[in-house]
């Protein structure tokens, strides 16, 4: 069996929750054949992406992007991410339990031995992309967490903060897991509340993000090149020689202080966590239902 899982090549903390885990979960990964199928785990995967064709299981992994993805007998639903996705592929309501990383919390997880801190930010992918974040959060004196680091480096730099601050959803999840308070922020176009609100459905939680104002500053991703092509469409746009050129400007000191002062006020607020027996039944329904895929892998093997 492999695990399919999304893989950015920049790194991104939840997927890469997949290899760090599922192992530690599921021995029989490393010992079973691919032609036994995929594990569907972490992420926002059930879609029209998924491998043709060959056995799938599904634990913990929830609707959101693409088209709608195939339900077949060689389709096993052992788990999805909440009650959104169980409904949108027409699935018993039991079928939903949670994410599957709150796993987590039945394996070792290192601890930090960093100083603490009051407030940690995290931004998904497409945010940090736009922007360099990491300034401003050095400026407020929070300590800047990127989704892009290590599975391992985020765990230390998580567990060390009071509250986080995060607009990746895993960031989110973790933290609950972890038992570090939490408050959803969100920046960028690209944050998907459906899969926010499929995921708190299981912990009986609202999505109601603090909105940050969004900032950008693409063009230090560009070489000499690219910013002498983009000051000629500049200038020849007026003439309307080309067309004007849709890249976003880069954002002003005004809006910039006003993202310091929203950040300020999310760290305000009271920080989420879900209730702990809660999230203690869900792992037991995982755990029945991981016993089940591996005797069913054994039995292959």
């Amino acid at each position: 069996m492999k695990l399919f899982y999304f893989k950015d090549p920049a790194g991104n903390f939840g997927d890469d929750l997949n290899p760090w885990m599922w192992p530690q979960l599921v021995p029989e990964l490393q010992a079973v054949s691919g032609r036994d199928g995929w594990l569907v785990g972490i992420g926002t995967l059930l879609n029209h992406r998924l491998p043709a064709d060959v056995p799938l299981h599904v634990m913990g992994s929830g609707v959101g992007y693409g088209d709608r993805m195939r339900q077949d007998a060689q389709v096993h639903f052992h788990a999805v991410r909440g009650h959104k996705s169980a409904a949108a592929l027409g699935l018993p309501a039991d079928t939903a339990i949670t994410d599957a990383a709150v796993l987590l919390r039945t394996l070792s997880v290192p601890a930090s031995r960093l100083p603490r801190e009051r407030v940690g930010v995290m931004f998904t992918g497409r945010s940090l992309y736009n922007y360099d974040w990491e300034p401003l959060c050095q400026r407020l004196g929070y300590a800047f967490i990127s989704c892009h680091w290590s599975v391992e480096r985020v765990f230390h730099e998580m567990q060390r903060c009071d509250v986080l601050l995060t607009e990746a959803m895993h960031g989110a999840i973790v933290a609950d897991a972890l038992r570090v308070p939490w408050v959803p922020i969100t920046c960028s176009e690209g944050v998907l509340a459906f899969k926010w609100e499929d995921w708190l459905s299981t912990v009986d939680l609202a999505y109601e993000p603090s909105v940050l104002t969004p900032l950008y500053d693409l063009q230090r991703h560009w070489d000499w090149r690219v910013h002498a092509k983009h000051h000629l469409r500049r200038g020849l746009a007026p003439l309307g020689l080309v067309a004007r050129s849709e890249v976003q400007p880069p954002s002003d000191q005004a809006q910039v202080e006003m993202a310091l002062r929203q950040l300020q006020d999310a760290a305000g607020r009271p920080g989420m966590l879900s209730c702990e027996s809660v999230l203690d039944n869900h792992v037991a329904r995982f755990e029945r239902r991981i016993a089940v895929l591996r005797e069913r892998l054994n039995r292959q093997a």
